[in-house]
């Protein structure tokens, strides 16, 4: 199938973060932390404060079904993982308490009213992941439009620039959802799983019909996780104290071995030490 010639013109502007993410270690190899020093953009964090969705959570990462805060590439403490928390307590010598408000299934606006949490702990960096859930729905007309993704997430830094003085933020990519599909579609497990699955059936649904229609409804959702990536850099870009991952964790090609075996949606321990790697490489790179 042949991706949409916008979409292909704005993979272009990302080859950057493409071959950040090509520098990703091996999904085979755990982090070695021993020799772990501080990020320029967050040099000192006694508090991480964690927005985000069920990817934040670690939902699925682990053998069982169901959330595996020890996964997170946030706030998890699996070394197989080597988590943001798990970096800068090796870089500090310091764990960081971590205050995970992300919610299973949040979406943008989830994250807006959750932003409280955060705030009350006054955390120096705090990470947002943010956009799966607006762009996975019933349906496409179910989806958050770019305009309102836009607003939420500017609302949502300014929220945090004012009230949370001082903190780091950093916004990582809308993972490529339709990459998902790519990967998994000639699996009869993982399309199995999909067409059981009430989530994101405006791109998964069903996940073995090859034809123009449901081409164009996977390439749909395509393009609007194209857009979020744009809108956060935008909105980044304009907020204080905000890093992003120039698109990094949208570029990188995660394999199945990445992606969780019981869902086939959720990264697996491999694919949340992926995410940790894109993040720490965003926060050692500092503001541009």
């Amino acid at each position: 199938m042949t991706r949409p010639s916008k979409l292909l013109a704005v993979a272009l502007a990302v080859l950057t973060a493409a071959a950040l993410a090509a520098c990703t270690p091996s999904a085979a190899a755990p982090p070695d932390l021993t020799e772990v020093e501080q990020p320029t953009a967050a040099p000192t964090v006694t508090t991480l404060g964690i927005l985000g969705d069920s990817v934040s959570l670690g939902v699925n990462a682990c053998a069982e079904q169901g959330q595996c805060a020890r996964a997170s590439w946030s706030g998890g403490s699996d070394p197989e993982v080597g988590s943001v928390a798990a970096r800068l307590a090796a870089a500090s010598g310091t764990e960081p308490d971590v205050v995970n408000a992300a919610k299973d299934g949040g979406d943008v606006e989830d994250a807006l009213g959750l932003a409280d949490e955060v705030v009350a702990a006054q955390p120096e960096l705090v990470t947002v992941l943010l956009g799966g859930n607006d762009a996975c729905a019933p349906t496409l007309d179910e989806m958050t439009s770019t305009d309102d993704y836009r607003a939420r997430l500017g609302q949502l830094l300014t929220r945090l620039n004012t009230d949370v003085p001082g903190a780091t933020i950093l916004v990582l990519s809308v993972p490529d959802l339709h990459h998902l599909w790519e990967i998994g579609r000639t699996d009869p497990t993982a399309v199995q799983a999909w067409n059981s699955s009430p989530s994101c059936k405006n791109l998964l649904g069903s996940a073995d019909d090859d034809s123009a229609a449901a081409n164009e409804r996977r390439d749909a959702v395509a393009e609007r996780v194209v857009e979020y990536n744009a809108a956060i850099e935008e909105v980044c870009a304009a907020a204080e104290r905000c890093t992003d991952d120039g698109g990094a964790v949208y570029a990188y090609p995660f394999t199945t071995g990445e992606i969780s075996s019981i869902d086939h949606f959720h990264p697996s321990i491999a694919g949340q030490r992926v995410i940790a790697e894109i993040a720490w490489q965003a926060l050692e790179k500092g503001q541009s």
